[in-house]
């Protein structure tokens, strides 16, 4: 292992490459504490902090990495899921449906005697990357671009490296990687609702596969408080939990879930960049927390960042965000050891959160797409979501946009932030679960925008209406410089949507 990366104030071997995998011909010998596993050709090498569960049955088999949670049978642990899903294979059913009621980040290898197929949760939080290589027999996948690029010792593209040299990349902190690309010219990202052919090493699209059916908002408010109510209960049997709380719709739906579990959990508000005590991300649920009796716990996390544990951020995902490793920090120092934490990503795909003026019917395209992500219209960029527009052919009744955010801006975005905190924690996402996602997408649209947001609304009302005593998303209180910022923005913005027109 590269002695470069040692620091004694960092325990190098919990915390380089945590909670990741290697999938390959052979195994990583480079990791002699991590655990390995067999499945059919391949060789599986996975950090001991990463679960792992193998069911067999006659000449099939499913291993499963991550967790898996079960809203109907909130006392059912990983192998009682694993062991139910296998005598499902080799039915006439769709297998990838019998997965879409369960919760959790997980990746599953499914073995149905016939072939070797490999997909993840709904929104792919358990990230997989793997090479394509043509003509290649040797097949590798992981949980992120460097560790196949340490193996095989590829260099980053020089496509991808001007792509990181653009403005809009150097200028957005928030950058995420388009379509399935990644920074090496022979590593793809699978994208969510795609499955890969460990066989062939191509992925293929299995979801959407039909229309959605047309849900009142009183069904999915009574369906969705059971899911949500199931998962986190779920949860909370297996795990101790702490929920990120801020002023927003999401993370208020998530502590509706939590009314009967007694104050049990961790609820904390991360203090980063420019926020404050004063800030309506910090003291809306101080305030609201308070009025429920429940402790409310701030973690102030540092403007800076020492060397050694900026070098093993750095290398744990490739091109990890700097603005994050600030956060990333102040949870390593104050963050409950071995506590999940409980996010509210993900149901962005069901909020609208990308729109276009009207098209007169016209297909969207390209640059529309590198527009609405503020990426530019670099070739690198134009390429990937031109591929991503090639594979969505058919989105049925879902808005192609809706679909975008699902794979590309929750399936490459927020899977890296929440690959990048491995570092720090597991983490669980209640809104990542293929059965409430798409209950979500069939309640009519006005239900689910801003700024009434009447879906959220009726849910949280539905599950603890006492939280609903606090404002949410309140306007703060701006001086004259960020006033200024605010009209620059609307400024660009409008030069944007122009340029969509």
């Amino acid at each position: 292992m590269d002695t470069r990366w040692k620091d004694s104030s960092f325990p190098l071997e919990k915390l380089l490459f945590r909670r990741q995998f290697v999938l390959g011909p052979n195994f990583v010998k480079e990791f002699p504490s991590w655990k390995t596993m067999n499945i059919n050709d391949f060789y599986l090498t996975v950090h001991p902090d990463l679960p792992t569960y193998q069911a067999t049955y006659k000449n099939k088999s499913i291993t499963l990495l991550g967790y898996m949670v079960d809203p109907d049978n909130p006392y059912a642990d990983n192998s009682e899921i694993i062991n139910g899903l296998i005598y499902q294979l080799g039915t006439e059913d769709n297998f990838f449906e019998h997965t879409d009621k369960f919760g959790g980040r997980w990746i599953l290898i499914v073995n149905d005697g016939k072939a070797l197929k490999l997909f993840n949760d709904a929104a792919g939080l358990r990230q997989v990357f793997y090479t394509d290589v043509p003509g290649s027999t040797d097949l590798w996948c992981a949980s992120q671009p460097g560790l196949i690029a340490e193996t095989l010792h590829l260099e980053t593209a020089p496509e991808a490296s001007e792509f990181m040299n653009s403005h809009e990349y150097i200028h957005n902190r928030h950058h995420w990687w388009p379509g399935e690309s990644s920074p090496y010219r022979e590593i793809k990202h699978l994208l969510p609702n795609h499955y890969l052919d460990l066989g062939t090493g191509q992925p293929h699209r299995y979801w959407p596969n039909a229309s959605l059916d047309s849900f009142s908002l009183r069904e999915a408010v009574l369906a969705n408080s059971q899911i949500l109510y199931g998962l986190m209960k779920s949860m909370h049997n297996r795990f101790n939990l702490a929920l990120s709380l801020s002023a927003g719709w999401d993370s208020r739906v998530l502590l509706a879930t939590t009314k009967e579990m007694g104050g049990s959990l961790f609820y904390f508000t991360s203090m980063h960049w420019d926020l404050t005590e004063d800030s309506v991300d910090v003291k809306i649920p101080a305030r609201l927390l308070a009025k429920l009796g429940i402790t409310h716990h701030i973690i102030k996390c540092p403007d800076s960042v020492e060397d050694g544990f900026k070098k093993i951020y750095a290398r744990n995902v490739t091109a990890a965000h700097d603005v994050y490793r600030v956060i990333a920090r102040g949870l390593y120092d104050h963050y409950p050891q071995n506590w999940v934490c409980v996010k509210g990503d993900v149901s962005e795909i069901a909020r609208c959160f990308y729109r276009l003026p009207e098209s007169k019917g016209e297909r969207v395209t390209a640059q529309q797409l590198a527009m609405l992500t503020r990426m530019g219209t670099h070739p690198f960029v134009m390429k990937a979501f031109a591929q991503w527009l090639s594979d969505a052919t058919d989105s049925y009744n879902i808005d192609l946009l809706d679909l975008f955010c699902w794979e590309q801006m929750m399936g490459r975005w927020v899977a890296m932030i929440q690959a990048e905190y491995d570092i720090v924690h597991e983490t669980f996402t209640p809104f990542n679960c293929r059965s409430l996602l798409t209950n979500m997408l069939s309640v009519r649209e006005e239900y689910r925008q801003p700024p009434k947001f009447k879906l959220y609304r009726e849910l949280i009302s539905n599950l603890w209406a006492e939280v609903l005593s606090e404002p949410i998303n309140p306007r703060e209180p701006r001086g004259i410089k960020a006033l200024v910022k605010a009209a620059w923005g609307t400024v660009i913005g409008v030069l944007n949507w122009w340029q969509l027109l």
